[in-house]
């Protein structure tokens, strides 16, 4: 099966996956679950894949429109851990 794209999100049969950084935290403050984290061995870029869930494109939607609603000190806490992550991956 071909992943599907939109935008900065790929949906294919592992899930939603996304490069940035940003919105995976904003996904994760949410309540989404991360399946995986993979690094792109191509261009080094890591992707945060998410198991699908409905609610996923109304993140992304209220995140780029600047009304998200994520406690701060979690979605600060998940920008941290994912950078961690990103570093660690090989």
């Amino acid at each position: 099966m071909q992943d599907f794209v939109n935008g900065d999100l790929i949906e294919s049969e592992q899930g939603f996956k996304t490069c940035d950084l940003y919105m995976a935290a904003c996904f994760l403050a949410a309540g989404c679950k991360m399946a995986t984290a993979e690094r792109d061995k191509k261009n080094g870029r890591v992707f945060f894949v998410f198991e699908k869930n409905p609610i996923i494109m109304d993140l992304r939607m209220t995140y780029f429109s600047r009304e998200a609603k994520v406690p701060a000190l979690t979605y600060a806490d998940h920008i941290k851990s994912l950078k961690s992550l990103c570093h660690n991956i090989m």
